[in-house]
């Protein structure tokens, strides 16, 4: 089993719920239900207070990991136990490890009841006792209000041609979904990618809650002629993540992001090995936490308010 882990920093000088269905079994558009949980903010992150069998944690809300994620101490505490049989191949910023999964009798995410969750048990997660990731996120459509400091989790998916209830408008995002192997294409993706452009050149996104800034691929970065010797006239930035070394990176002005329909001058990005993540940049907490985002892998759409 392969998943890709995110949750960069950067250290510097719901269950699975069905959509709603009509009369023959099918898939409709629409929502059941919402749910909606403060954030707690933790450094750069959005964390929601849960609990693990009755054990309070702190989890952080992250887009870019496939696999929701429990550190060794949190799963001790919740007498969560590791089962190296069904372990977990994870690429992270700092490389690859094989980790443990456990089983949660009982997640609760706010208020929010799933049960029951396999998660990944790995030695430390920074800032927080573990992370929600995608394979519990994805199953619902994600409202992340940043600024509002709430997170929605709406139970269905948007109808085609509309968008999000906000009142205000979006951008709807060109996007790109890379699917399971082995599994049909009505699959919920493994990755749901954004188009955008940086110095000109197109470029395939993520959307990255876990990430505190914004990171792009180096083999990316070469291609736009940023070359090992001008980043090495930078100051060295040490990404720390969910995997067992810590990454390196360096912080790079671009001349220009267009994301939608904003246009970036001079943004300042790290440029860092992302270990075949199938992408070319992390958009990070640096653009997410001034924007109101709207997820949703079922119908993989993205949306986004201007600030």
């Amino acid at each position: 089993m392969r998943a890709f882990f995110s949750l960069v920093l950067l250290l510097a000088a719901c269950a699975e719920t069905p959509g709603v269905e009509t009369a023959g079994g099918e898939t409709a558009c629409g929502f059941a239900a919402r749910s909606t949980l403060p954030i707690t903010r933790v450094g750069p992150f959005a964390g929601v207070p849960s609990a693990i069998d009755g054990s309070p944690v702190i989890l952080l809300v992250d887009t870019g990991a496939g696999h929701t994620v429990l550190s060794a101490d949190a799963a001790r505490r919740g007498g969560v136990a590791a089962d190296m049989q069904h372990a977990v191949r994870a690429t992270g910023i700092g490389g690859t490890s094989i980790n443990p999964t456990g089983n949660v009798r009982q997640l609760l995410l706010g208020n929010i009841r799933v049960e029951p969750a396999v998660v990944t048990v790995m030695p430390s997660v920074p800032l927080a006792d573990g992370n929600i990731g995608m394979d519990i996120l994805g199953d619902v459509d994600l409202d992340i209000d940043m600024m509002a400091g709430r997170i929605t989790l709406n139970r269905g998916s948007l109808c085609p041609g509309e968008g999000p209830p906000w009142g205000v408008a979006a951008t709807e995002f060109r996007t790109e979904a890379r699917m399971p192997r082995q599994l049909p294409n009505a699959a919920r993706p493994r990755l749901l990618l954004l188009a955008m452009q940086l110095d000109g050149v197109p470029a395939l996104a993520m959307l990255d809650t876990g990430a505190g800034h914004t990171v792009v691929a180096r083999a990316f970065a070469a291609r736009l002629g940023v070359t090992d010797a001008a980043l090495a006239a930078g100051p060295a930035l040490r990404l720390a993540g969910l995997s067992p070394q810590a990454g390196q990176g360096r912080p790079w002005k671009f001349r220009e992001a267009l994301i939608g329909n904003e246009r970036f001058a001079g943004p300042v990005m790290v440029v860092a090995d992302l270990h075949d993540p199938g992408f070319d940049v992390l958009l990070g907490m640096d653009y997410l936490a001034t924007h109101r985002i709207w997820l949703s892998y079922r119908a993989r759409r993205i949306f986004v308010a201007l600030p």
